[in-house]
């Protein structure tokens, strides 16, 4: 017996032979979420068949258009006419399903252009997925449809819906039929994943406007949707599921489209983990994996990443509900002392403020209590049970004070009692709040369904656990600092980042590969390339024998550092090739001679001696890399020793402005550090000004591959600047220029 499987679902290839370029169309929303007619090319007879569940799906959600199955097996199928042809139709078709083999689509999708669908969804499987010949066949189909103006989702995908329109153009039947409309708009690479994000949404009551599965994403890409759903009004926050970016600089256009209009993006990442370093030839290429710099480069673009399914519909139905907070600033409240004081530790866990409440504040509440004292987290106590008139009063006191921009109402595992009896007036006050509100209240089978229900019934942004909740706000807090770090929705509503960018690209003149640098320099090489072009390192001179370097110590000066340079090895501090505060001549041949005795054991080849002038600060590491996918990126983290053991890096694209700098050393433990603590001010802007002419440097030198400057050394004292006082770099070979 044959078994109808349909398209695979499968992970997505990384070569796109046919990558998005300026010959396609612009995309409009109205035949993909909204068509007026759909043509089902492929469409069974045969109940349950794969080729058949896109008819029954349109037909038990309710879609009102036109429907035209296309098969010339049949004259009708499910009591509608079946038509040989999408051509023979004789009107006007909207959008287009082809469910056939792969080997059939190109003939579906010539009809489909030929006719003048606007829309075509190919959701057979046995294109690019499955290589270079699958590649081709894939290219051949994009060309058909943009010769006649069409736009193509797919192929390998399970086609779109519209909650707000009623229509579900998918080919599964795993799709639920209890809708709840939103302003939520997902966009996944994964067919499967698109459709468990929107049942597991509709099933919590998370309303949303719709989904599209792009599939190998051959003409209709992430970028291309987010642009498009940055226009529609029917959408306000916008979800994404992606497994790889294609079109990194066409992405971060979108992205920048959505901000303007002050639509915010999330995006979970599916293969996260890592299976490799990148190279071990430096400390950055060892840090530089994939996902470090993705997340990275979402939080350079403003978009908020998550780790967890739950997680992105939690926080994308926050952002639907409220606008962006002014703070992180938290105010905890609840009957519970032990839940106020559970909240209060997963809050600053997640990096949210929990401050104190002001004496005003306190002065007015401590009027209406019996038990306990104000504070935030504030625990109402037992003298709220059977209270609805003191929850009134004290949820209104609240409302009117100033020191927080959110608030959780964290409720206990409530029966229908306490239930019907108090939770309406949490509700009213979220719904009355001018500040994001949200309630928690924990879950448990049988005694907490009317609860639920209570809950629904209103409009209050609610969740079924504290941690889901803390968790949502925290992110809604993120995404309004990441909009304001970027200048979004700010003082000056005409300002561009993305305009910013470009100017700051154009910073970035090409840097020529110097004549005779080999392929991996020299410390002494790397730091005079690197001086050249107006990076400050110490003093030093090189000596290739111990005779000179009495003379050469002169001039530098004691104390200072010394370093033994031998062919291949860039971390000379692993092998004890280095030395730091040599006091003198004495000290220097005790590390000469310990020198020699390392390079004899290790069967090193030396090439060199190098004295450098002595410099003390703060540790820091500044690198680069250059990335297939997001281009030349700069990273910033704590230096030395610590630099791969501490989990303390952000990776940028390059070039950077001041306000990068800024924005990423702010992410970093050693970055908070550089401002100050315990009567140590380092000079933090001498920092950031190297870091913004680096990476000037690095997006120029296409030809450099990788960068080490570690460490930087950051003075203890302002305008005493920052000094590179190792550094290592990997060029491309000239053959891959």
């Amino acid at each position: 017996m044959k078994t109808d499987t349909g398209p695979a679902d499968v992970g997505l290839v990384t070569d796109r032979a046919d990558a998005p370029g300026p010959g396609r169309p612009a995309l409009d929303l109205g035949p993909l979420f909204a068509p007026r007619s759909i043509a089902l090319i492929g469409a069974s007879a045969t109940a349950g068949s794969y080729s058949s569940r896109s008819l029954t799906n349109l037909r038990r959600t309710g879609y009102s258009g036109s429907i035209f199955p296309v098969n010339p097996r049949y004259t009708e199928i499910d009591g509608l006419p079946c038509y040989p042809t999408v051509g023979q139709i004789g009107q006007a078709v909207d959008a287009a399903m082809i469910l056939v083999r792969s080997e059939l689509v190109h003939d579906a999708v010539r009809d489909c252009v030929a006719a003048g669908v606007k829309v075509i969804t190919v959701c057979s499987a046995g294109f690019a997925e499955e290589g270079a010949a699958g590649h081709d066949r894939q290219r051949e189909l994009v060309e058909l449809a943009r010769a006649g103006g069409s736009r193509l989702v797919g192929p390998n995908c399970i086609g779109a819906a519209s909650v707000v329109d009623r229509v579900v153009a998918c080919a599964t039947l795993n799709i639920t039929e209890t809708f709840t409309p939103g302003s939520i708009s997902i966009v996944s690479q994964s067919g499967g994943m698109a459709v468990n994000l929107f049942n597991r949404a509709q099933g919590r009551g998370v309303g949303i406007r719709g989904f599209v599965s792009v599939g190998n994403e051959a003409d209709l890409d992430v970028a291309q949707l987010v642009e498009a759903l940055a226009d529609d009004e029917q959408t306000r926050v916008i979800a994404l599921f992606i497994e790889e970016l294609r079109d990194v600089p066409a992405f971060r256009a979108a992205v920048s489209k959505a901000h303007r209009q002050g639509k915010p993006v999330l995006v979970l990442k599916a293969g996260r983990s890592e299976a490799g370093a990148r190279s071990s030839l430096s400390h950055t290429g060892a840090l530089a994996g994939s996902h470090a710099l993705f997340s990275s480069v979402m939080t350079q673009l403003g978009v908020l990443e998550v780790d967890s399914v739950d997680t992105l519909i939690d926080t994308a139905d926050l952002l639907a509900r409220v606008d962006p907070p002014a703070s992180n600033r938290l105010l905890i409240v609840s009957p519970s002392g032990g839940e106020c004081s559970y909240a209060a530790d997963r809050a600053s866990e997640l990096g949210l403020r929990v401050p104190a409440l002001s004496e005003t504040t306190v002065e007015a509440l401590s009027q209406g209590m019996r038990f306990g004292a104000p504070s935030n987290p504030f625990d109402l106590t037992g003298q709220v049970i059977g209270n609805a008139e003191f929850l009134r009063d004290v949820l209104g006191e609240l409302e009117r004070a100033d020191e927080f921009d959110l608030v959780l109402y964290a409720i206990p595992t409530w029966s229908a009692h306490d239930a019907e009896r108090l939770l309406p007036g949490f509700i009213a006050a979220a719904e009355a709040s001018t500040k994001p509100t949200v309630i928690s209240a924990w879950t448990a089978t049988d005694l907490t369904e009317r609860s639920e229900q209570v809950l629904a019934a209103g409009s209050a942004a609610h969740f079924g656990s504290v941690d889901a909740a803390l968790s949502a706000l925290a992110h809604l807090a993120r995404w309004a600092e990441m909009h304001r770090t970027l200048g979004f929705g700010g003082a000056d509503p005409e300002a561009d980042p993305e305009a910013d960018l470009e100017a700051r690209t154009d910073r970035s003149a090409p840097a020529p590969r110097p004549t005779g640098l080999p392929e991996l320099p020299t410390e002494h090489q790397a730091k005079s390339f690197l001086r050249e072009h107006g990076l400050d390192t110490p003093r030093e001179v090189l000596v290739s024998d111990r005779d000179t370097t009495a003379d050469a110590a002169a001039g530098i000066g004691w104390p200072l550092v010394a370093k033994q340079l031998c062919e291949g090895v860039v971390h000379k501090s692993d092998l004890g090739l280095v030395r730091v505060g040599v006091r003198d001549q004495t000290d220097l041949d005790r590390a000469l001679d310990e020198f020699d005795g390392i390079v004899t054991e290790n069967g090193l080849v030396p090439e060199g001696l190098l004295l450098s002038e002595l410099h003390r600060g703060l540790e820091v590491i500044l690198g680069g890399v250059r990335d297939p996918q997001f281009g030349p990126m700069v990273m910033i983290g704590a230096g030395g020793i610590l630099a791969e053991l501490l989990d303390d890096t952000v990776f940028r694209s390059c070039p950077l402005g001041a306000s990068d700098a800024e924005a990423a050393l702010d992410e970093l433990s050693v970055g908070r550090l550089l401002r100050g603590y315990r009567a140590v001010e380092y000079d933090r802007p001498a920092l950031v000004d190297l870091i913004v002419r680096f990476s000037e440097l690095f997006a120029g030198a296409d030809w450099l591959d990788q960068a080490d400057l570690n460490p930087v050394l950051v003075a203890e004292s302002p305008h005493q600047g920052a000094v590179i006082v190792d550094a290592a770099l990997v060029l491309t070979p000239p053959s891959k220029e």
